[in-house]
């Protein structure tokens, strides 16, 4: 799932800050558990001098070298004023932002914090702030082509259709990205040969009182990328941020599939792999032995190891609401002194501690 959202790594003395940043959703497909670029600048502790390289993978692996973030506070008022203007006027919208940044680079909670409180506006304002006008940068280049170098083998016979249908998702290889409950993808064709991806999957509230459910669409292009290595290919826009993804079909069976993928964004690489069947329990029962067996041989064939492989749950119990704010729900938050406080993390990192038990459910 791919697409994480997260703050841009800063440096830090924790090898934890830098580890716990991860980009996408999230990867849902593997970028949802994406989840996010958008924390992790706010994980900065006081700057260490910046690193003499000319090139990062990307802001985690930037922060782990010891780099120090370039923050210019007045860019976001100038250069990205209009979409900065529209959020920080909309109480849901700044009080998304001050999550993310009590989030300090931690995956699920920058995840839920878009389940709480995406919209538009916030897309909108990371967009602008981090890609378009890079108010917060490394300041080098970004390349992650020495990470997409050894593909795993794909399915030599595999075709566009051979995925078409819906598919749930029984079994996923990383924890971080692939493990969200209650996940479908549904594939129709494309007239140029490519496919349109309908994704839905489960984000759990902190408090266990629930989740919130995700809906995303992508388009996946008929092309073995710029490598020439991948089965299909998808780069597109979440949580207002790019991602860049290579699929890896190596499993093409009988009510099944077995997909790995590679991808990057500005947080860097990520990689990952699921198993999607075309009923949700398809791996239940000893009736399912043959089918196990036969795709922990494609995983195998793959380059990956099949204990990896972990259930995901697929109980999907009638405790959900949709994620995002409501335009309902927007109109009902009210904005606290330590909000506006909390703004300062955004222009000047570490200026607070980070609050160990922040829940953004209870925002």
């Amino acid at each position: 799932m791919r697409a994480q959202v997260q703050q841009p790594v800063a440096a830090s003395s924790s090898r934890s800050a830098a580890a716990a940043a991860t980009a996408a959703a999230v990867t849902a497909a593997p970028r949802w558990a994406a989840a996010v670029l958008v924390s992790a600048a706010l994980s900065l502790q006081p700057p260490l001098p910046a690193i003499a390289e000319t090139t990062t993978a990307g802001f985690e692996e930037f922060a782990a070298a010891g780099g120090k973030m370039k923050a210019d506070p007045n860019c976001f008022f100038t250069d990205c004023k209009e979409p900065t203007k529209a959020c920080f006027t909309n109480p849901a919208c700044l009080k998304g932002i001050t999550c993310l940044g009590n989030c300090r680079g931690e995956q699920l909670c920058a995840t839920q914090c878009f389940a709480r409180f995406g919209s538009e506006k916030l897309n909108s304002w990371l967009s602008c702030t981090l890609e378009e006008k890079e108010c917060v940068s490394t300041g080098v280049k970004q390349d992650t082509s020495k990470f997409y170098a050894n593909a795993p083998p794909v399915a030599p016979a595999f075709k566009p259709s051979d995925l078409e249908g819906k598919w749930y998702k029984v079994l996923g290889y990383s924890p971080k990205y692939d493990m969200y409950p209650c996940q479908t993808n549904t594939f129709t064709a494309r007239a140029d040969g490519g496919l349109e991806n309908d994704i839905l999957f489960r984000v759990p509230k902190p408090d266990g009182s629930g989740s919130w459910t995700n809906n995303f669409k992508e388009t996946m292009d008929n092309s073995k990328g710029p490598r020439g290595t991948a089965s299909m290919v998808v780069e597109g826009k979440m949580f207002g941020l790019t991602f860049h993804e290579d699929w890896y079909v190596i499993g093409v069976g009988k009510g099944y599939r077995v997909v790995a993928y590679k991808g990057d964004t500005q947080q860097g690489p990520y990689e990952g792999a699921f198993v999607f069947t075309e009923t949700k329990d398809a791996l239940q029962g000893s009736a399912s032995d043959a089918m196990r067996l036969a795709i922990d041989a494609d995983i195998r064939r793959g380059g990956l190891d099949p204990s990896q492989m972990a259930p995901i749950d697929n109980s999907c119990p009638d405790d959900t609401i949709a994620a995002g704010v409501s335009s309902t729900e927007a109109s009902k938050e009210k904005l606290e002194w330590k909000d506006v406080f909390e703004l300062t993390e955004w222009f000047r990192p570490g200026t607070l501690k980070k609050d160990t038990s922040f829940d953004p459910n209870k925002m």
